[in-house]
């Protein structure tokens, strides 16, 4: 098999590292298989402690972010070398690995703005004897973009269409949308608000667990209607593209804000509060588009959230909403798969054009080549 690339990220959730294979060339892509590598409980702890604007670890800190960034470091070389086995691919045969590491901080906002992730992929060259490329948001974010997100000029790529106007729409710990208008036209993409980290955030809180399983918890409560009328008080929500944003903004302490301002609730009636937020907030976006959408395709974790994806389907109407799998599409792995890709894109020192996604100013190449 020719040009195998491999793609690796964690998200904001940091549940684990998600790891993709793919044959890529120029004009074709074959998925080979992907697979999520859980982080242990302890460095999970560890980096959302990390991710913390208010992290109390005081002159631990820079301690910390250095041995994190090589622990995690492994633990992506270390995904790699499984996945590759598992698919029974030869590490010699992989042409480059194409690695996002783990986000501790997106400060898109002012002119020092910059975004950090730590997993060094150094470590990642050295163990598997692989090219790596990494560190693909600081030339978009040093040309003046946002440097997020990325996944839409891949989806462009891979998935434009001729006669529909489509919507990707990414569910993760952030939603995010690209906006994909028929016959080529100018791609868009930007982050929507909270998608399943505050959900993730409040059951593991009152219930001890990682996620809302089908979003069952949340189908058992009521809207708070007056909490969720000062949370679309927010400010970004009414902001124009592009614009992205993290858990940095969107955390537990914005939430509990939020909640001294409402009257009490039960946390149950709280986690269906959010989950309506993330749909409104979903569905405005889409609203607001430039011309309306034929096909909304969804992808990431939260697809497997019958509720929310039960409330998303409220707001937008009669339009179309299907899984983005079903056009052969791995839905999981999309970002996974998006790096990948920019993992080829950097090797064929292609330069892209993030202008009307991140508000770059002028394209870049994305990411810096690491040798074994």
């Amino acid at each position: 098999m020719d040009n195998i690339f491999i793609g690796l990220i964690s998200g904001t959730s940091a549940d684990g590292i998600d790891a993709i294979a793919a044959q890529i060339s120029n004009d074709t892509f074959e998925y080979l298989g992907g697979k999520t590598f859980n982080y242990s409980e302890k460095t999970r702890e560890e980096i959302l402690e990390l991710s913390q604007p208010a992290a109390s670890l005081g002159s631990q800190r820079i301690d910390r972010l250095g041995h994190l960034d090589h622990k995690v470091g492994l633990a992506f070389a270390q995904a790699a070398q499984q996945l590759c086995s598992e698919l029974n691919i030869e590490l010699s045969q992989v042409k480059a690995i194409g690695s996002h590491g783990q986000t501790i901080r997106h400060r898109p906002q002012g002119m020092d703005h910059f975004s950090l992730q730590i997993g060094d992929p150094n470590v990642i060259a050295f163990h598997t004897g692989c090219t790596s490329i990494a560190d693909f948001r600081r030339m978009d974010m040093a040309a003046g973009g946002q440097g997020a997100p990325l996944v839409p000029l891949f989806h462009q790529w891979l998935l434009g269409s001729n006669d529909q106007n489509r919507v990707i729409l990414n569910l993760g710990g952030i939603a995010n949308i690209t906006w994909l208008p028929r016959n080529a036209g100018q791609v868009m993409g930007f982050d929507t608000g909270p998608a399943s980290a505050l959900l993730d955030y409040w059951i593991n809180k009152h219930l001890g667990k990682a996620y809302d399983e089908n979003g069952n918890w949340a189908a058992s409560g009521l809207v708070h209607q007056e909490l969720l009328k000062h949370m679309l008080a927010d400010p970004y929500f009414k902001m124009p593209a592009p614009k992205s944003t993290g858990r940095e903004y969107f955390d537990a302490k914005w939430l509990e804000q939020k909640l001294k301002g409402a009257d009490p609730a039960a946390p149950e009636d709280i986690q269906a509060t959010l989950a309506e937020l993330s749909a409104i907030t979903i569905g405005d976006h889409i609203s607001r588009l430039p011309a309306s959408c034929d096909q909304l395709l969804v992808c990431g974790g939260g697809f497997h959230n019958a509720h929310l994806i039960q409330r998303i389907k409220k707001q937008i109407g009669s339009t179309p909403c299907d899984a983005l799998s079903d056009l052969g599409v791995p839905s999981d792995f999309i970002e996974a798969t998006t790096f990948a890709w920019l993992a080829h894109q950097r090797l064929s020192e292609n330069r892209l054009d993030y202008r009307s996604v991140t508000g770059a100013e002028r394209p870049v190449l994305m990411g810096n080549i690491f040798r074994a």
